[in-house]
């Protein structure tokens, strides 16, 4: 199968891959050769010819070795799996409890939901300005076929009653708040704003990749600046919810729901230390709130996320 990556770690891959393979061996070479001449020209006295020059000649040859980097990882993936060190879901011979607690790399196969919250942020502080632009884009045809109408009947008609119904649908049709509203296309904007601000310091600025398979929830937070496209061009191609497949290589960094402490409320502390201490363990338990992890949720650090092909 041929990996269409969408996704790859190659910092982390190529520290784990000189450890696992004592050294970085394959590689391709690339040489480069830069050279800068300068000179500087002066005429002296008539008939002479003189030049003076000053030449200034740089030559710098640089040597640099690099994995080829899509083959590097299909290396160290295939290295990993011979040596059993992945578990893989979903695999029927695998069992999730017998077998995650001793294997640090996971290798998880599913459809894919991709949240980022600089988007949703985003459509939080504009919900109301694009829900009155949908209901005037909507309606935009029932709107001008009313105003043609009353056009005509002011022109045309003597009838005041006729003229008074359709001024009065037109001012209604005209109302985009109103049209906007009855949509349910318009919220408390007070609302939308905390909404955005509880979003931010939650997750600030987070992109994750979550997977659904056997019950459980597989989370991995993606590093933007890894992303082989840009963010919206891959939720364009794939959408937030994927049709196909995707496959999440990585490492297991959270997999047993820790319960948080009940804390005693204390107003007597020996320093300033112990009371910061204190305001720290609340604001953990807090921040938990937001992004403490699922019972069935197990959180892993990305290294690759790709389709095959």
């Amino acid at each position: 199968m041929i990996k269409n990556f969408i996704y790859l770690d190659e910092e982390k891959m190529y520290s784990l891959s000189s450890q696992l393979f004592e050294g970085v061996t394959e590689y391709v070479l690339s040489e480069s050769i830069s050279e800068k001449g300068e000179s500087e020209e002066q005429k002296g006295p008539v008939g002479s010819g003189r030049v003076l020059g000053d030449i200034l000649r740089n030559s710098e040859r640089n040597t640099e070795k690099k994995f080829l980097n899509d083959y590097s990882y299909t290396i160290f993936e295939k290295k990993l799996l011979d040596d059993g060190l992945v578990f893989v879901t979903p695999d029927a011979e695998q069992a999730v409890e017998e077998n995650i607690e001793n294997m640090s790399f996971i290798k998880i196969t599913s459809k894919a939901t991709f949240n980022d919250i600089n988007s949703i942020n985003e459509t939080l502080k504009n919900f109301n300005k694009i829900g009155k632009a949908l209901a005037h884009v909507t309606n935009f045809k029932e709107i001008s076929a009313v105003k043609e109408q009353l056009e005509k009947a002011k022109q045309n008609t003597k009838d005041r009653n006729k003229k008074s119904q359709l001024q009065t649908q037109f001012k209604s049709l005209s109302n985009i708040n109103k049209l906007a509203t009855e949509s349910g296309l318009q919220q408390d904007q007070g609302f939308l704003d905390d909404l955005a601000l509880l979003l931010s310091y939650g997750f600030q600025d987070q992109l994750e990749v979550q997977m659904n398979l056997d019950n459980r929830i597989f989370s991995a937070n993606l590093n933007r600046s890894f992303l082989r496209e840009s963010e919206d061009l891959v939720i364009r191609k794939y959408s937030r919810q994927t049709e196909v497949a995707f496959t999440l290589f990585g490492i297991v960094t959270q997999r047993q729901r820790d319960k948080l402490e009940d804390l005693e409320e204390n107003e007597d502390f020996e320093s300033i230390k112990e009371a910061l201490m204190n305001l720290v363990s609340h604001l953990s338990n807090l921040e938990s709130t937001f992004t403490g992890r699922l019972s069935n949720e197990i959180i892993v650090d990305p290294i690759a996320l790709y389709t095959e092909i």
